[in-house]
């Protein structure tokens, strides 16, 4: 799948980006054997709002996703890039 900028999706899409995200925080989540408290605990964020991000119930905001992105040791740069990278597969 690649990203095109020239389709708008309708209002009530999401950006396929978005789901891509959730799975490259899980991925790495479950890589460094990581629980979603020990997540939430790294990033001050709660429990519930780790799991909304992975499950792709919440699209993350920039902050969430900077601290998410600094508790892997990465910019938010590389984090969404990764991401994207997915959607190329």
């Amino acid at each position: 799948m690649s990203l095109s900028a020239n389709k708008p999706l309708p209002r009530t899409a999401l950006e396929p980006v978005c789901a891509a995200l959730a799975s490259v925080i899980r991925q790495r989540r479950e890589a460094e054997g990581l629980s979603l408290n020990q997540l939430a605990e790294r990033t001050n964020l709660s429990r519930p709002m780790i799991s909304f991000i992975e499950t792709n119930g919440r699209i993350p905001t920039i902050d969430s996703v900077a601290r998410i992105s600094r508790a892997f040791g990465l910019s938010c740069g590389k984090l969404l890039a990764e991401a994207e990278k997915k959607l190329e597969l």
